[in-house]
């Protein structure tokens, strides 16, 4: 039974979900402990919840602790046999980060996933679309085929998205991406509720964004969607001859569209002047998927984020793999 400390490093529900993940994938048992123990509130959380409930129900895992605010929980999996998730999850709690788990056991199962509630648009998580739009053409690079389709929107504070996932088994290829190859397009995808249509909050985000981003040409999408709440978000992507580089900020109250609109500018500018292959989001999410590849990859980053460490961290625990860091490289050795 593998022990882990929830509170190591960054200390988040990412310790949580790649556990959940690898778990599920190699049938090793883990306790968790401290869980979430430096956030404002400790424990579980509902989308922390549904994903452990989840993972338990794909394979069959007989579960302790799995309560809301639980700062412990064990977990010893059995056999993966149901491969058809049905998520409800009943708070604005991030859909994306409840999928950062699941789509890991994908790759071992072809998994149709769906989720009713929660939000697309979250803060200090990805957004769907930045799944849609970046993570997923990443994973085609991987031989990982992910079809997500957001039926509808959940914005902060009732959620109510709907979403739907397909994945199918693979044998994960390693990723060599030291290079990212000539800048094809900016692209920009500024979506908000219905109900902020005349309030122009769509526009309004994607002008800003286009002004801020003034010395590339962008390629401006806006849409308006049917959503519970009110809210809004954005999406920037530099699509580069070998990757894409995303940025996404929600809306949120208090804030404007133009200040919104702004910072994923600033935030996408930061990225594509780090002359890293992948954003500071992806270099952790990213990790477990070249920990089960077999071969070696390397990817270029601006920086080791916590996220990365920690993530390097626990997957070690997990799987016989050899992780070097040198430079502005993060290489990845399996057996």
């Amino acid at each position: 039974m593998l022990e882990i400390k929830g509170d190591y490093l960054e200390g988040g529900g990412q310790i949580i979900r790649t556990a959940l993940a690898l778990s599920s994938i190699t049938q090793k048992p883990f306790i968790i402990t401290d869980i979430r123990k430096g956030r404002k509130e400790p424990g579980l959380k509902e989308q922390h919840l549904q994903t452990v409930r989840a993972a338990a129900k794909l394979c069959n895992a007989k579960v302790e602790g799995d309560k809301l605010g639980s700062i412990r929980l064990s977990f010893i999996p059995r056999k993966i046999t149901n491969t058809d998730l049905e998520i409800n999850i009943s708070t604005a709690g991030s859909t994306a980060l409840v999928l950062q788990s699941l789509l890991i056991a994908g790759t071992q199962h072809n998994l149709n996933i769906h989720i009713n509630g929660g939000g697309t648009w979250n803060k200090n998580a990805s957004s769907i679309l930045y799944f849609q739009k970046v993570l997923v053409p990443i994973f085609k690079k991987i031989n990982y085929c992910v079809e997500i389709e957001a039926i509808k929107q959940g914005f902060y504070p009732r959620g109510g998205a709907e979403i739907e996932v397909k994945t199918r088994k693979t044998n994960l290829k390693p990723l060599r991406l030291e290079e990212r190859g000539k800048l094809n397009s900016v692209k920009c995808f500024s979506c908000a509720s219905e109900s902020l249509r005349n309030r122009k909050v769509a526009e309004r985000q994607s002008d800003t964004a286009r002004k801020t981003l003034s010395a590339y040409d962008l390629a401006i999408c806006n849409k308006y969607l049917p959503s519970f709440s009110p809210g809004s978000g954005i999406l920037l992507a530099a699509e580069f001859e070998n990757t894409t580089l995303g940025y996404d900020v929600v809306g949120e109250q208090r804030k404007t569209a133009e200040q919104v609109g702004h910072d994923a500018a600033i935030g996408l500018i930061k990225q594509i002047n780090s002359g890293a292959t992948v954003d500071e989001f992806m270099s952790d999410q990213i990790l477990p998927y070249l920990a089960l590849a077999k071969g070696k990859s390397a990817i270029r980053i601006s920086g080791l984020t916590k996220h990365a460490e920690t993530n390097i961290w626990l997957i070690k625990q997990f799987l016989d793999v050899n992780f070097g860091v040198k430079d502005d490289r993060i290489y990845v050795n399996t057996k």
